[in-house]
């Protein structure tokens, strides 16, 4: 963010006072729209904006918004920028839009196409975008060539490894764009979220199917060691037995085993087996080879082991030998002995047992 407003401030600062004069945002007064409420303004030579918290109909911190002008400047012209961008409660990009009577220009002020604005966002969902391992100052490589009347002709032309990355004629609409989109702004958000937030806004983060709010909630569970309420056990395993995988098994690791005591609980651990994907299926059974667990489950994983391939069969044999198996489960093991490929395990866990 700081190389870009360098460039723009230095390089072209005198454009900017010869070209256009810097218009002044209207800040508001105390009448304030009560579903939106002020955060942060800022002014510089190099951008405006006002960021808002906004609100939901049930009064609840929804999202953020900046009204943006910033200039954007190609070779010896500099553009005014209109803008409003809208970020999550994290300060994660979401969307823009352009405001009443606004509109985006390329090169020589001419118009974005509807293309050009669904590109746009596209471009600035794009987190990990090229543009910011760039200096604006590299953005277009400058090339010599012979002119007819031979004078060298200097022309400019957009960096081949960011070409996929900007639109055509907007290079530095798009690079200046997204750091602002990604750059100092994110940060007065998360730490306004940080600064505000209440032991609902954690249930309704875990709640929630952002799984960024998600992964922000369950920190905070873990480190407040709330999981011996109900408010947040409740919705955090629900989570585990949610679509996606990856915080599923990021909570299968980070879970304690204290969590799946008594049998109710481990009960809901062998259905959510049963329901799960493959891969999640394994870590689960790596989880309850940590757990003591009850006759009825020691059961249940014996019941299941016709139905399961090698490596799930390996599993709950491994599992069933760190128990002090009850009677019935020895029963149950020793009644496979006959029909089982995988006597010589069973024999050990049996002999195994006292």
């Amino acid at each position: 963010m700081s190389s870009l407003y360098k460039y723009i401030s230095l390089a072209f600062f005198g454009m900017i006072a010869s070209n256009f004069l810097m218009p002044k945002t209207h800040f508001p007064s105390n009448l304030v729209d009560p579903k939106r409420e002020l955060v942060k303004q800022v002014e510089t030579d190099s951008i405006q904006y006002e960021l808002w918290l906004l609100y939901d109909n049930n009064d609840q911190p929804d999202q953020f918004m900046a009204e943006i002008f910033t200039p954007v400047c190609y070779s010896n012209k500099c553009y005014p920028v209109y803008i409003d961008f809208y970020w999550d409660l994290l300060g994660n990009y979401q969307y823009y839009k352009v405001p009443k009577g606004e509109r985006l220009t390329k090169n020589d002020h001419e118009p974005f196409n509807k293309d050009d604005y669904e590109h746009l966002q596209r471009i600035l969902q794009n987190e990990s975008s090229l543009l910011g391992e760039y200096a604006a100052e590299d953005l277009v490589s400058s090339t010599e060539s012979e002119s007819p009347t031979g004078v060298d002709a200097v022309t400019g032309a957009t960096s081949k490894t960011i070409q996929n990355e900007v639109i055509s004629g907007a290079v530095y609409s798009c690079y200046t764009l997204w750091h602002i989109a990604h750059g100092e702004i994110n940060e007065s958000i998360l730490s306004h979220t940080e600064s505000i937030y209440k032991e609902d806004d954690i249930v309704r983060f875990l709640e929630s199917e952002n799984h960024k709010y998600q992964y922000w909630a369950l920190d905070k569970v873990f480190k407040g060691d709330l999981l011996d309420k109900e408010k947040y056990a409740s919705p955090v395993l629900n989570i585990l037995r949610g679509k996606n995988i990856f915080i599923s098994q990021y909570l299968v690791e980070k879970l304690p085993i204290e969590m799946f005591t008594g049998k109710e609980r481990q009960q809901w651990l062998w259905e959510t087996y049963l329901i799960s994907p493959y891969r999640l299926q394994l870590s689960l059974l790596d989880k309850m080879k940590l757990i003591e667990l009850e006759r009825e489950v020691e059961l249940l994983l014996i019941g299941q082991l016709e139905n399961s391939n090698k490596i799930q069969k390996e599993k709950i044999l491994a599992i069933l030998n760190e128990q002090k198996l009850a009677d019935e489960a020895k029963s149950a093991l020793s009644a496979l002995l006959e029909k089982n490929e995988d006597n010589e395990k069973i024999l050990e866990i049996l002999n195994n047992q006292k």
